[in-house]
């Protein structure tokens, strides 16, 4: 063979590489999420999540987010499973029979950080949950949970339960309404869109299932005169972050680790920049005349014994799928008390 021929053929060799180098980099997953682009979870935890997807993968894997979400919140898991995005956000909350393991949030315990309760929960799905079918057609990422709720008043907060089985209360449709409608009747479940107007209005006495962003956020503080805290009875929101389960596997075996060690436990270490915001929000809700106040020893005592039941439900749900549900629970309380221990 010619030299020239030679350096020829190495020379479409290379430019073959460069092009199957090209195509790999085109990999682009697309993110579609109901956060809206200031909310602390999509510009502090979502976006550097992707941003660190594209340096790992050295730009092979990239993690675009639609200019808006491609549908409702209650759809996120089905638009991903269905392919119309590739990765999404799912509130286990707002399905609460079919993503019933990861509720286990919702259930009153001693709580903790957003950044604990993440990894306590991922720490409990991987020990007794990773089995479950739940997101079949997605591979799921990352479970996590924000910071805690709390108990708001519109009007001066309830100083006995006698109090309280009085009062009318916005929740959202999940646990909270079945957990507050063992105290009340005046329960009314709905979206948290829909607490400003109610609060608004006087329509009711409390809110709950919120934390101090979501206040700000939905603009609740002019109408909150205080908030009631509880010991030990502290819940919170919990999340999933899915991919679509045909997206992931175009990927390379070795893309797909990076974005696996970039998720899981990692993930739930970000969500340390949502307690530093729940901080901030705590702060200017303070500010702005809110008043934080302790339950007083009997009320919260009363709260204890009639919430008892919310554990007994979820763990017979779990016995039922399999899942060795008093286990789990322990399991996730203890880690909730190591990780505080911290």
């Amino acid at each position: 063979m010619k030299i020239s021929r030679f350096f020829k053929l190495l020379a479409v060799a290379g430019a073959l590489g460069c092009a199957a180098g090209t195509a790999q980099a085109q990999q682009k997953l697309l993110l579609s999420t109901f956060f809206p682009t200031m909310h602390p979870l999509y510009a502090e935890v979502l976006v550097p999540w992707a941003e660190a997807i594209k340096t790992e993968t050295d730009g092979r894997v990239e993690v675009e987010f639609a200019a808006s979400s491609l549908a409702p919140p209650p759809a996120q898991f089905d638009m991903v499973q269905r392919g119309i995005a590739d990765i999404s956000v799912q509130s286990p909350g707002m399905m609460p029979q079919r993503l019933r393991p990861d509720v286990i949030t919702e259930l009153p315990d001693m709580g903790g950080t957003a950044e604990v309760v993440s990894k306590a929960l991922w720490r409990t799905h991987e020990k007794f949950f990773a089995d479950d079918d739940r997101y079949q057609g997605t591979e799921l990422l990352a479970l996590f949970a924000f910071p805690p709720q709390s108990f708001f008043c519109v009007k001066p907060c309830p100083q006995t339960l006698d109090e309280m089985s009085e009062m009318r209360m916005a929740t959202l449709p999940s646990t909270a309404a079945h957990q507050y409608g063992k105290v009340t009747a005046g329960i009314v479940a709905g979206p948290m869109a829909r607490y400003f107007e109610l609060a608004s209005k006087g329509t009711i006495d409390a809110y709950g299932s919120a934390t101090a962003l979501d206040v700000l956020g939905f603009n609740l503080a002019p109408s909150t005169e205080g908030v009631l805290r509880f010991e030990d009875l502290s819940t919170a929101g919990s999340f999933a972050l899915m991919v679509n389960e045909r997206s992931f596997n175009r990927l390379s075996e070795e893309d797909k680790n990076i974005v696996r060690s970039l998720s899981g436990e990692a993930f739930a270490e970000r969500m340390a920049a949502l307690d530093a915001a729940e901080e901030r929000a705590w702060q200017k809700l303070e500010a702005e005349g809110v008043k934080v106040q302790q339950a007083n020893p009997e009320l919260n005592a009363s709260l204890q014994d009639i919430f008892t039941f919310l554990d007994a439900e979820w763990v017979a749900d779990m016995n039922e799928r399999g899942i060795d549900g008093e286990a789990a629970l322990e399991f996730y309380r203890q880690q909730l008390r190591e990780l505080a221990a911290e």
